[in-house]
Order: C-alpha cells, then sequence, then structure tokens
C-alpha cells in the first residue's frame, strides 16, 4: 500500500490504544509542545486513512506473537483451532491442554488479549465514525467512503465477538469519553447481530466494489456483502442469507483456483479465491496495515504469523486428530499433501530441509503434523531469523461461500440439485477425480456431506469449532470421540455443558475493571 506519514500515524497508534485500553484520566488538558493533537490529526485524507489502517491492523494482533503490553503467543489460535474436533494437541502446556478439553477459564489470559484486541479495533472505527463529521479537508465522496470502511471493520470485530461470546460481550457503537460513564454492560445477541448487519449493510453498499494494487487487501461492497450473508447464517436466518450468498456467487468478482495447494501458495496472496485476507507483510515496510503496536520500530515479528511455534515440528503440538482421517480418503485426496506432513515427507523451515523420520504420536494424536500454509513456501516467506512466515491468512475464501451457499439453499428448502452441484464444484476442484456427491440425496444426507466436505476443504482455518456450536452438534461430536478413548488416557475434548453452548467466557479481568456492571454469560 502507499506510504503514509509516518509521524502522524505513531501518533494515531498511540492516542487510540491510550483512548481505548485506559480508564484514567485527570482533570489537567495541556496541548503537548511536540506531538499531534487529536484534534488537529483527523484533518486530511491522509490522517483518515492512517486511522483506518490503525484499525486494520488490530485484525493482524490477533496472531501477533509479543511479551509487551499484553502477553500473546498466537492467542486465536488457541481459541479457534485447538478446539477443533479434527485438531488435537500433544504439548505439556497446561494452556493448551486446558483449551483441548474445554476446561475453558475466565482468568485465561488468551482472552484477555483476544478481548483488548477485539475492542481496540472497534474503537479505532468508531473514533473515525466521530471524526467523519468534525470540520476536516474529506469531500463528500471521501466521507461516505471512510463511513462505510470504519462500519466494515467495526462489524468485523463485532461479528468475532459475536462468534467469541454470543452478543452477550458490550456493543461499542461509540467512543466512551465520559469520565463519569466509561464502563459499558453486557449487550444481547439480539442487539449484536442487528448491529452487524446494519453496518455490514451500509459498507456493502458504499464501499467500492474493488481496489488499486497500492491498496489491496482493504475491505470492499463484495467482501462486506460476503460476511453480511455469513451474519444472517449464524444467526440461523437462512432466507436473508441465501440472496447475499447468491448475488456474490452470481455477479462478484470471485473464481475459484485451478488447485487447492495454489490457494495458500504466497507467491498468489489474495488470489481471485479470496475475499479478506489478513495482510501480513514482508521484510521491508510495504504494508500499510503494518503499524508495529506491540514493538519498537525497527522490531518486525508482528509483521508476520508465527505458525512454526504451533504447527512446526519443534512447536506447541498442535496435530491432525485421528477424526479428520477417518472423513478423508487419505489416499486419493491431493487436499491431504497440502494439508499434512507425514513421516518420509521432506520438511521445510527457514533454514533449510530434512527428512521427516519421527514424529511424536501420544495418545488420541497421530504421527502427522500440520502444513497448511507452509511446506515449500516457508523458504519464500521467512525471515533471516526464521521467526514468522509471511503467508497471508485466509480468512474468508469463495470455497467457503459456495458451500455456506449451498447450506442456505437445503436449509431454505430450495433447488437441491444445485446444493448438490456447489458441493461438488469446491470438492471436484480440491480433488479431481473424486466421486462426486450424488443428485438426489434427501436433506439429511445432503447435509451430512456438505458437513463433512467443509471439514475436509477448510480444515485447520478456524471454522470448524463455530460450524459444530451453530449446526448445534458440538455436544455429539466431541461425545463420540470421548467413547473411543481409554477414560483413563483422555487427551482430546470433553465437552462440557457448562461451556454455555459453545461459548467462551468473558475475560474476569473486564468484569472486574468495570466493578459488576459486566457481568459473565449466563451458564459460565
Amino acid at each position: 500500500m502507499k506510504k503514509i506519514n509516518i509521524f502522524r500515524l505513531k501518533f494515531i497508534l498511540v492516542l487510540v490504544l491510550i483512548l481505548a485500553l485506559t480508564s484514567e484520566c485527570t482533570d489537567l488538558d495541556l496541548q503537548p509542545l511536540d506531538a499531534v493533537t487529536e484534534d488537529a490529526f483527523f484533518e486530511t485524507e491522509t490522517d483518515f486513512k492512517g486511522a483506518t489502517l490503525a484499525s486494520y491492523s488490530s485484525m493482524q494482533n490477533l496472531f501477533a506473537t509479543t511479551e509487551q503490553n499484553y502477553p500473546a503467543f498466537n492467542e486465536w489460535f488457541k481459541v479457534c483451532y485447538t478446539t477443533s474436533d479434527m485438531v488435537n494437541t500433544y504439548s505439556w502446556n497446561f494452556n493448551l491442554l486446558n483449551f483441548s478439553k474445554f476446561r475453558f477459564l475466565a482468568t485465561d489470559p488468551s482472552f484477555q488479549y483476544i478481548y483488548v484486541t477485539i475492542y481496540a479495533g472497534i474503537h479505532r472505527a468508531n473514533l473515525i465514525l466521530e471524526k467523519i463529521d468534525t470540520e476536516n479537508e474529506l469531500t463528500a465522496e471521501e466521507k461516505i467512503l471512510y463511513e462505510a470502511e470504519a462500519k466494515y471493520l467495526r462489524a468485523w470485530f463485532h461479528f468475532q465477538s459475536y462468534k467469541l461470546w454470543g452478543g452477550y460481550a458490550p456493543l461499542m457503537l461509540e467512543t466512551t469519553r465520559d469520565i463519569n460513564n466509561l464502563v459499558v454492560g453486557n449487550s444481547t445477541p439480539e442487539a449484536t447481530i442487528n448491529a452487524i448487519i446494519d453496518d455490514f449493510t451500509f459498507a456493502k453498499n458504499n464501499l467500492p466494489e474493488s481496489w488499486d494494487d497500492a491498496n489491496l487487501g482493504r475491505a470492499t461492497a463484495w467482501a462486506a456483502a460476503s460476511y453480511l450473508g455469513k451474519t444472517h447464517l449464524y444467526n440461523k436466518d437462512f432466507i436473508n442469507a441465501l440472496p447475499e450468498f447468491r448475488e456474490v456467487y452470481n455477479n462478484g468478482p470471485y473464481s475459484l483456483m485451478p488447485t487447492y495447494d495454489a490457494v495458500f501458495d504466497v507467491s498468489q496472496e489474495n488470489n481471485t479465491e479470496s475475499i479478506f485476507e489478513i495482510q501480513f507483510a514482508g521484510n521491508s515496510d510495504d504494508n500499510g496495515w503494518v503499524l508495529d503496536d506491540f514493538h519498537v520500530e525497527n522490531f518486525k515479528a508482528t509483521q508476520g504469523f508465527n505458525r512454526e511455534s504451533d504447527i512446526g515440528i519443534f512447536g506447541a503440538g498442535y496435530k491432525p486428530s485421528p477424526k479428520y482421517f477417518e472423513v478423508s480418503d487419505v489416499d486419493e485426496d491431493p487436499r491431504l499433501s497440502t494439508n499434512i506432513y507425514s513421516l518420509g515427507d521432506t520438511y521445510y523451515e527457514a533454514f533449510g530441509t530434512f527428512t521427516l523420520e519421527w514424529i511424536d504420536s501420544t495418545v488420541g494424536t497421530t504421527d502427522k503434523l500440520i502444513k497448511k500454509y507452509r511446506g515449500e513456501n516457508v523458504p519464500k516467506m521467512a525471515p533471516s531469523n526464521g521467526a514468522v512466515d509471511y503467508n497471508n491468512e485466509r480468512v474468508f475464501r469463495f470455497a467457503d461461500l459456495i458451500l455456506m451457499y449451498a447450506e442456505t439453499l437445503i436449509e431454505t428448502g430450495g433447488d437441491p440439485i444445485l446444493a448438490t452441484n456447489l458441493i461438488n464444484e469446491v470438492r471436484l476442484r480440491s480433488y479431481p477425480g473424486a466421486t462426486p456427491i450424488a443428485s438426489g440425496l434427501s436433506a439429511t444426507d445432503l447435509t451430512e456431506a456438505l458437513r463433512n466436505e467443509r471439514g475436509l476443504e477448510l480444515f485447520f482455518e478456524g471454522h470448524r469449532y463455530f460450524d459444530l456450536v451453530r449446526w448445534g452438534i458440538a455436544q455429539q461430536t466431541f461425545d463420540a470421540i470421548d467413547a473411543t478413548e481409554d477414560p483413563a488416557e483422555v487427551t482430546t475434548h470433553t465437552w462440557d455443558t457448562k461451556t454455555a453452548n459453545g461459548l467462551f467466557p468473558i475475560p474476569q479481568g473486564e468484569i472486574d475493571k468495570s466493578g459488576g456492571v459486566l457481568t459473565q454469560i449466563p451458564g459460565l
């Protein structure tokens, strides 16, 4: 992306972090002699662009590894990936084992970090919306554009909050500045969903359909429409989800990549299948999303994602579970070579390659490793110290949307032939030569085929746990896994009704700071 004023950018980062993360202030109103004030900052189009990119950077922070400010070690991984029935952990890390067994503690630092990061992103978006109508140099068209982009960002973060906390976490639609009214209480699922829908709708109607290369990765009208459909789907409003998916499918700019492995190739970021990606930078400051919230300017690790520490052979120990191989045709499905390392494979790291001759396979795991995004990409995307990967995270793919489109057709009693064809479109692209899903299946059998295909196609992309929860089958899915293991040696997921239908606890630290205004989710 284009360069922006670094001085102003550093100022806005400090400003929004202070406003978002502190709950104290003084009666002093001093003018810094060597800094831009907030009122003076929001004047030019460049200022608003910098503030907008600050909100995008909070998306990167979800994947951060840092020991400064709020310590983080790929916390998003722990919440969204360890909880899948197709992923297990063999780590001795007590924190990871808690997650793999669904022992979610409100005091766990993972939830605190994710909460702060999500709401910092929301606050940054709200700050832009607050300043758009103040005196500034924006044209009428620019005001609409930045309002739409800020609402997309606010909706995106609120949607993540909804997935984690079910709409019971705060709904933040404005900045909090009144010293006597800084604490915000719980929202309701209905209010949260309605606000997300309103924001994505505005963004869909006012964002551009595409950006130039200098702004690649910024939200588009098509991305907003896609997320609008997904929001309706998560709300089980299939009637309203259907037209959004249909419109994107029929008229949007997306198409499936020719092969499954190409989707995750570092040289093909932001490809034709990408609806939205988390933009990670390379070895230079050529990515406007990268704003280094957590480190000094010359430390660049936060510009990438430390996948090696979690899925690498020397990492924390996320591994494909036996369930993944039960539903996969492991001898034929080419997705396996993209997703999985097996014994005898060539293992790639930043400093060279070696043959995998041994992989730990303790109780409940497999003698496999997760490979997705990595493999031959590693030498092309790692810095000299091998600390991070620079390969973008594809958080919303066209294949995902196609399968959700098929799901809404099934759920609404729509065209079963089209639903079958949509599933096969994804299946046969990713697995040429596979046996197609047969036409004429019952709705029950077609639903089962869809769910299995989502599990295989979207393996290790952070969707599986939330799919199981929204389908209402998490209980039976994890009970079935537990039943196959020796009770004395269960190392995989143990679903517990105290998980409040799959929601995660609101961080206890936030509840304590609120003085009881913010309360825990019912049932947790």
